[in-house]
């Protein structure tokens, strides 16, 4: 694969990089530079490129491209986004054929169309309305029949409901009670508790909002255990967050309230400052050695894990054994028939010792000599000569001698 430099960057890449003219050649400038200025809801930005590559400008086709570029991501969408794929589009047998040109001869044909497909449309809905008043067709029908934009022309227009201004209003500033009414929440603070505060929390919140803060800090200290600087930092960020919420809820601002309590709840799960994970562990159980060693060195004998079970070693490892061969015999249900297959191999193994023991053998009636092998082999040629003649007939015709 060749290779291209951009007269822009000055970068060598692969041509791949560059779009193509319709007679082969690449583009000057590589794809980025290229586009790096487009705005695909401006023509102005990119008729020029469109132009230069000499493809016409059908504005449907680009909108297409466009709002799918859009819809799958917003934040993303750059120059590259549309340009490339409307050129590529071009390119297809319906579009091949077309320049620069006849971008406004295509224009015209396709306003000529709307043109025509509108007064249709008209014509349509002027009969379903004839129909619908003189009860040809049902409502539904008629509502399903026509476009939204008639639809939306024939809704009625509900006037806005009159605010209520004075002091019947319930959300009137003046039902409320003042600034100065309220109590000064910080007069009993000193410059160092002041300044403590501002320090621990910083300078972008007021007094009562610090005092606040410091409220919540202090609950949920005494309500879990803070022991790491982790876990101190990550409370604090649990207290801002939870500030910042109740003032989004407050003004009505929903959207940040709804993410802000997706961060408080994520927080809170990570560092385990939930009701549900404090109650696990403030458990009566334990689940590890190191605890029952930290217990008994801060408390001693713990009455409540007595138990009456005697604490000799032998009566411990009796009483293990008992209850184990208790639960063999109660709760294994293979065990009896495993029992019953034992005796009743050993039962067939006696029987099999008795059996040998009733042949008695005689060492000298086991010795085999030459006599023995001779009346064999003489059995075995008579046995043979017989079979031969049950065969085959006559001796002499096959040579039996």
């Amino acid at each position: 694969m060749s290779s291209c430099t951009c007269e822009k960057c000055h970068k060598t890449m692969d041509e791949d990089n560059f779009y193509t003219y319709k007679n082969g050649e690449r583009t000057e400038l590589c794809k980025k530079c290229l586009t790096m200025h487009i705005d695909n809801f401006n023509p102005d930005t990119f008729l020029w490129l469109l132009e230069k590559m000499d493809v016409p400008y059908i504005e449907q086709e680009w909108n297409v491209l466009r709002d799918r570029a859009y819809a799958k991501s917003p934040t993303k969408m750059n120059g590259m986004s549309v340009f490339g794929k409307y050129l590529s589009k071009m390119k297809l047998k319906q579009f091949k054929d077309y320049t620069w040109a006849d971008t406004e001869r295509i224009k015209k044909e396709n306003e000529e169309k709307v043109a025509a497909a509108v007064a249709q449309q008209k014509n349509a809905e002027a009969e379903l309305a004839r129909q619908y008043e003189n009860g040809e067709i049902t409502e539904a029908q008629y509502k399903t029949l026509v476009s939204v934009e008639t639809l939306h022309a024939e809704a009625p227009v509900y006037a806005p409901q009159p605010q209520i201004i004075g002091d019947n209003n319930p959300y009137n500033e003046s039902n409320f009670m003042s600034e100065d009414e309220l109590p000064d929440v910080g007069a009993e603070l000193t410059d160092d508790d002041k300044l403590y505060l501002v320090m621990k929390w910083g300078r972008l919140y007021k007094l009562d909002e610090l005092v606040k803060l410091e409220k919540t800090y202090v609950e949920m200290c005494n309500a879990f255990e803070v022991n790491d600087p982790d876990s101190d930092q990550t409370l604090m960020l649990i207290c801002k967050t939870a500030l910042k919420m109740n003032n989004a809820i407050d003004i009505g601002d929903m959207d940040g309230f709804q993410k802000l309590s997706r961060v408080y709840d994520t927080l809170r799960k990570s560092a385990k400052f939930t009701a549900a994970q404090n109650k696990e562990q403030k458990s009566n159980f334990v689940d590890s050695i190191s605890q029952v060693v930290a217990m008994c060195e801060k408390e001693g004998f713990i009455p409540r894990f007595a138990t009456d079970i005697p604490q000799d070693k032998v009566d411990l490892t009796l009483k293990d054994m008992n209850n184990y061969v208790r639960k063999l015999v109660t709760q294994d249900l293979g065990f009896g028939q495993q029992i019953e297959d034992s005796i009743k191999k050993l039962q067939i193994q006696k029987e099999m010792r008795e059996q040998d023991d009733e042949y008695d053998f005689d060492d000298e009636h086991d010795v085999l000599d030459d006599a023995d092998y001779e009346e064999y082999y003489g059995q075995a040629e008579e046995q043979k000569e017989k079979d031969m003649q049950l065969m085959y007939g006559k001796e002499s015709d096959y040579g039996i001698s």
